[in-house]
């Protein structure tokens, strides 16, 4: 069995630096005042639905200000470009979805659990379905490689976070010897695939009951993939 991969705890915004998308040791700026909380969220609201809209390539700065009903000068006073900007737009779906798998179940049972962990998963996807499905686009079509690395390395996250529930289950054992690395990274790519088709790409958003429909077949499928344990005395 592999060695397990070891990643330390950080917040998203830590995540954006160590990709390169935000400098280290960036100044922290000034906290704004009532007004220009406002202002900053009225900008971001606009980016999110422009970005939704037109896609990440097509979108301009001008087409954020026209729509916040802002001057472009009100802008550059809260984001230095138009991936700062998209960053702010992805934050608060992101990190509902890094909290939507590192929440705890309320259910009794793995297979109940498991259902779920994946439906909390894709109904949290599918809140911020637009701007999270952008994500995919500005890692392939961005000259800025820090995008790719950021989609990577949340990936890598969620599959860690898999893996080591994996390796609990194998150390209780409650499941028998495998690759986990390589079914950690099966079943990640799996749930990925299925919100991002299922849920990201839809004209609309599916509604609550599919989702719940969704949630059940991926949890059922992560709880077939375990690997029986294997019974004592044949270790």
């Amino acid at each position: 069995m592999s060695a397990q991969r070891q990643i330390p705890p950080r917040t998203l915004d830590d995540v954006y630096t160590h990709v390169g998308l935000v400098e280290p040791g960036a100044a922290t700026p000034k906290r704004p005042n009532k007004r220009g909380e406002l202002t900053r969220e009225r900008i971001v609201q606009a980016a999110i639905e422009c970005f939704s809209e037109y896609g990440y390539t097509r979108t301009r700065v001008s087409d954020i200000t026209h729509r916040a009903k802002t001057a472009q000068g009100n802008f550059y006073r809260h984001f230095t470009d138009l991936d700062d900007v998209f960053l702010a737009a992805m934050h608060t779906g992101l990190q509902e979805l890094s909290e939507a798998t590192s929440r705890k179940t309320t259910t009794s049972g793995e297979l109940e659990a498991l259902i779920e962990v994946n439906r909390t998963y894709l109904h949290a996807y599918s809140r911020h379905r637009h701007i999270l499905r952008l994500l995919r686009e500005a890692a392939a079509a961005s000259a800025n490689e820090g995008f790719q690395q950021l989609w990577l390395q949340l990936r890598d996250d969620f599959i860690a976070r898999t893996r080591r529930w994996l390796q609990k289950l194998h150390d209780r054992g409650e499941i028998g010897d495998t690759d986990l690395d390589l079914l950690a990274e099966s079943l990640g790519c799996m749930t990925e695939q299925m919100a991002y088709v299922h849920v990201g790409l839809p004209a609309s958003t599916p509604k609550r009951e599919r989702i719940d429909e969704l949630g059940r077949a991926l949890g059922e499928v992560w709880f077939r993939a375990l690997p029986p344990a294997t019974p004592a005395g044949e270790h």
